[in-house]
């Protein structure tokens, strides 16, 4: 009984993982014509507050504090980045994007960092 019941805990657990993951944008040409020249502007979810980047055709990223980056996406449809100045210097991350209607949400590692829209200006 207690094995047939971790199964059942593991298979939902892994069911709902997957549909979790489903969410993600995957697509690499629809999330790069969607991010390129636009910019996010939003909040920052582990501090709660007001967050912006750029994402310059030239691939240059820019943060609402003017530290610059390079941006990219990567063949499993994840936003890509490497901060070139600024407190993040050197750091390298990709992250998950998910569409909500007309918000976007970044996820690193399944857990929502940042939220909001895009906007061409």
């Amino acid at each position: 009984m207690r094995i047939l019941l971790a199964f059942s805990i593991t298979i939902v657990s892994l069911l709902a993982t997957a549909s979790y993951a489903a969410d993600y944008m995957r697509n690499p040409s629809e999330v790069h014509n969607m991010l390129d020249g636009a910019t996010l502007k939003g909040t920052y979810l582990r501090t709660q507050s007001p967050y912006s980047l750029n994402f310059n055709t030239d691939g240059i990223l820019i943060n609402q504090r003017g530290e610059k980056g390079r941006w990219w996406v990567n063949q499993q449809g994840q936003y890509c980045r490497v901060w070139a100045t600024g407190r993040l210097q050197g750091n390298m991350s990709c992250l998950d994007l998910a569409r909500e209607g007309d918000a976007i949400a970044i996820y690193s590692k399944d857990k929502r960092v940042a939220e909001g829209v895009l906007v061409r200006e």
